[in-house]
């Protein structure tokens, strides 16, 4: 039996201050998060610490190929989203993740924005990405330059 990448995984938590939860009541993009390295994003989730009530909320992880620009955004059915969860009214509890394994590689440069699509009237979690690392040179990428 072969070995996975756990030894290389990485997480990314998505928060506007450290571990703060995301309220799920008003549809917009929630929180940020900068790409620094190539990664490839293995598994896209939600840490729920308010149960959802009366409506699933829904959540995108999109990706921006700039920083702080929508021109370009890859979101919902284009090939090159991030992902898409629903995080139900029931089967979901505080103290859960809800999540989705994925496949989708990011370049340093990249922004990942979290989105509420679809509010639920109560509810709120904290988002995460894991992922491993690309082994990679910097070189390769137009984004990064080497500082003299």
């Amino acid at each position: 039996m072969g070995y996975g990448n756990q030894s290389r995984q990485g997480l990314v938590t998505f928060a506007t201050t450290w571990l703060a939860t995301i309220a799920t009541q008003t549809a917009a993009d929630k929180a940020l998060a900068q790409v620094h390295a190539p990664i490839t994003v293995l598994r896209i989730g939600v840490h729920i610490v308010v149960a959802m009530t009366v409506t699933a909320a829904v959540v995108d992880f999109d990706r921006r190929i700039t920083v702080a620009s929508d021109t370009g955004r890859i979101s919902f059915g284009t090939a090159g989203h991030i992902g898409r969860l629903t995080l139900p009214v029931t089967g979901s509890a505080i103290g859960q993740l809800v999540y989705k394994d994925v496949s989708v590689d990011l370049n340093p440069g990249d922004e990942v924005v979290y989105e509420l699509v679809t509010a639920s009237t109560a509810g709120s979690g904290i988002p995460f990405m894991q992922f491993v690392a690309r082994d990679e040179v910097p070189g390769n990428y137009s984004e990064m330059i080497a500082s003299a």
